[in-house]
């Protein structure tokens, strides 16, 4: 007979209540049951990581980095946030003796390589000097918003000779180092000359551009990784994912973006900007700087990446976080192995498919696909766009930010980029990060398969492709969408909810 310890049992299932409840925003699938880890903890091995990127036979890796998974996993995956918290150091040492402050009132500063992250407490930001400037300037990646000594650490040692040596990256979007550079100490309380006090943990956020999803993505992505490395920092304390957090946005003009629904996932709380700050000094109990949209070898903007590898458990799990934190809902399939397809149709001057309809026609009188023209435009709600996203087999676009959207997919899925202008990386490598499928094609001579419809006015310079509008042979454009077909039905992980029941009817 088995003997239930009635009283452990009850703390376990009180445990993973607590967990649960703690990080509600955390997806259920990424709370970790040891020894699985997400690949930055120090005593986390390479089998036991949430997720395995793999490799092609032949792939190969860079000078000085023979393996080119380990180069990839350091590159696109966890091993990215484990490189940047081992980088960590203290700016600000506590002071021995210091009777003038409480423990819990004494400043900290913790950052990464030149800047590019940071962790302080009681840190004081004096906006002053933006009393008028708010009303007549547009401070968006603008380096002068603080002077010297308009940060203010107190109650501990400022090592100014290491942050000189820190501020090499003097870019708006590549370090914290255009803001800390004006950083000093003082003897004083910072919370003694306050005019707002938050005791809410904050972000302090510099964004890239928001109305294109490309790049405004690259912002919510590099705030996930910080997040990440504060739960690594802060003891793997689940608190780190809660949404009860403060977003001050170093920007004056009001935020508007198609894609503001995606904050729901990192807080519940209205966002501050520089006007509801400017002429104040503002003390911060718990403040993060985090990791840049557009740092020099980050994330994923220009990432450098090993060829031959793909499938990073860091962007699949950014994915469920962003999916779990707006509740987008999975449909299952289709019956009778019919494929979704979504033809991203763009609503601009350039790059325009001009005969989509005639593409659309062509492939459901084939009778095995459900197709769709994805509008992805400010008019759609994002969440609705998302949820079209995640329940499509095969995503068809030309090159352009809506092909973004590939970073929801499910794991399953294609990407059919209709024609890269040029620009060859950009989309083939996020898709091999994502570990989607990616496919362009040669539609031979110009005038042949794919013709340019010139756009009167149109960029003529070495950008020319991305200036014009296309049509495309529809029975090609069919043979292709046929071969993506056939390489979805042989993935097992299709096959796996299809052979499993998990079909929409």
């Amino acid at each position: 007979m088995i003997r239930i310890n009635h009283k452990l049992l009850l703390l376990l299932l009180q445990s993973i209540f607590d967990i649960r409840t703690q990080s509600p925003n955390l997806p259920p699938t990424t709370i970790l049951n040891p020894p699985t880890c997400w690949g930055y903890e120090p005593a986390c091995s390479p089998a036991d990581r949430v997720n395995q990127p793999q490799c092609e036979d032949g792939a190969q890796g860079w000078p000085g980095e023979d393996d080119p998974m380990a180069l990839f996993y350091k590159q696109a995956d966890f091993g990215f946030v484990r490189e940047r918290l081992e980088e960590m150091h203290s700016l600000c040492s506590p002071v021995s003796g210091q009777d003038k402050l409480e423990p819990g009132d004494r400043s900290s500063l913790h950052c990464s390589k030149d800047l590019q992250f940071c962790l302080a407490k009681n840190i004081q930001l004096d906006f002053s000097s933006l009393a008028g400037r708010v009303e007549q300037e547009n401070l968006k990646y603008r380096m002068d918003i603080f002077h010297a000594g308009d940060i203010t650490v107190s109650g501990c040692n400022l090592d100014t000779d290491n942050l000189g040596r820190q501020l090499e990256l003097m870019s708006p979007l590549q370090s914290w180092a255009p803001e800390l550079q004006n950083l000093r100490q003082s003897d004083e309380n910072t919370r003694d000359a306050c005019d707002i006090t938050i005791d809410t943990p904050t972000y302090v956020v510099k964004l890239d551009a928001s109305v294109n999803m490309y790049h405004h993505f690259c912002d919510f992505f590099n705030l996930y990784l910080s997040i990440h490395m504060n739960h690594s920092l802060s003891g793997m304390d689940l608190s780190s994912w809660s949404t009860n957090k403060q977003v001050l946005l170093l920007e004056n003009i009001p935020y508007r973006s198609a894609f503001s629904p995606t904050w729901s996932a990192f807080t519940s709380l209205p966002m501050m900007d520089l006007n509801s700050v400017a002429g104040k000094k503002v003390c911060l109990k718990e403040v993060m700087f985090p990791l840049l949209p557009r740092m020099l070898f980050g994330l994923f903007y220009n990432t450098p990446v090993v060829s031959g590898c793909h499938s990073s458990g860091l962007f699949r799990s950014f994915s469920q976080f962003i999916l779990h934190g707006l509740n987008i809902p999975s449909y299952g399939l289709l019956p009778h192995q019919r494929m979704r397809v979504s033809i991203i149709s763009r609503d601009t001057r350039y790059r325009r498919v001009t005969n989509e309809g005639e593409l659309v026609k062509a492939l459901e009188q084939t009778g095995l696909y459900k197709v769709t023209l994805a509008r992805y435009s400010p008019h759609v709600p994002f969440p609705s766009q998302l949820t079209m996203t995640h329940n499509t087999d095969i995503l068809v676009g030309i090159h352009g930010a809506g092909l973004t959207h590939l970073l929801f997919l499910p794991d399953w899925a294609e990407v059919f980029e209709l024609y890269n202008c040029e620009d060859p990386g950009c989309y083939s490598d996020l898709a091999r990060m994502r570990g989607v499928g990616y496919t362009t094609h040669n539609w031979g001579q110009e005038g042949d398969m794919m013709r340019v419809v010139e756009v009167q006015g149109g960029n003529k310079g070495p950008a020319h492709k991305k200036f014009v509008n296309y049509e495309f042979d529809s029975n090609e454009f069919v043979k292709v969408m046929n071969s993506l077909r056939k390489k979805v039905l042989e993935k097992k992980l299709y096959r796996g909810h299809f052979e499993g029941g998990r079909e929409e009817l």
